[in-house]
């Protein structure tokens, strides 16, 4: 057997370890399904594809059938259960970029030089905007983010503690970016922190499994939308 077969039996057996999530004490943390992450005319994915055409198909397609319908999934579980939702987004505030971290200012660099214009979204520009397929309800938190992981630059570890939360789970864009980020960060302030696998996704199926493998091995747990449901449902249905 080699290393790798060794790794992935390890996970399976710490990921099959029991874990419950009370949903009075359980927020859903949906990350970054903004317009400018799902939609094909969006800049982001102009510049994908003149930079390698095609190369943003997989991810679109995934989005569309599977990450944004088991969103919708989740959503729909958390709201009947009156349990918190926080979505988050990235965009600049002050409309320049100059607020943005210098990985991000040198992709806006990519984007301009590529295509002519500015590709990081303003809080402003319609494509920040979570997508209408999610859309937010009344007293859902819109968080803007200024970094990759969310914990980092937005205050949302107060916002979770003044509301008694201890557990979180994590879906969106992109799995090995800002999705896995904001979990590590969760998960390094000590909320039991579980992926969706099948609620996220990133540019390649290769990336994606790797960045919820090397996740599960030591950080939370990875759980399918179904057992997220699951797992919420249970303690309501006992009591």
């Amino acid at each position: 057997m080699d290393e790798y077969q060794q790794i992935l039996d390890l996970i399976q057996t710490k990921n099959s370890a029991s874990i419950t999530l009370d949903p009075r004490r359980t927020a859903l943390i949906v990350v970054d399904m903004e317009r400018y992450y799902t939609e094909p005319t969006s800049a982001l994915i102009a510049l994908f594809n003149v930079l390698s055409p095609g190369a943003a198909d997989g991810y679109l397609q995934r989005v569309s059938d599977t990450v944004i319908p088991n969103n919708q999934k989740i959503l729909a579980c958390f709201r009947a259960l009156h349990s918190p939702i926080i979505f988050t987004a990235i965009g600049t505030e002050t409309g320049n970029g100059d607020d943005l971290p210098g990985w991000l200012r040198s992709f806006d660099e990519l984007g301009q030089a590529t295509l002519g214009c500015s590709i990081i979204p303003s809080v402003t520009d319609p494509s920040w905007e979570i997508d209408p397929a999610l859309a937010p309800q009344p007293g859902e938190q819109i968080v803007n983010k200024l970094s990759a992981g969310t914990f980092a630059t937005s205050g949302l570890e107060q916002r979770l503690r003044h509301q008694g939360i201890e557990s979180v789970v994590v879906t969106g864009v992109t799995s090995d970016v800002c999705v896995t980020t904001t979990a590590r960060e969760a998960a390094d302030r000590g909320f039991q922190t579980v992926l969706v696998s099948d609620a996220c996704t990133t540019w390649s199926d290769q990336m994606h499994t790797a960045s919820l493998e090397t996740f599960n091995l030591a950080l939370g747990w990875v759980r399918t939308t179904q057992q997220v449901i699951d797992l919420l449902q249970a303690i309501p249905r006992a009591a």
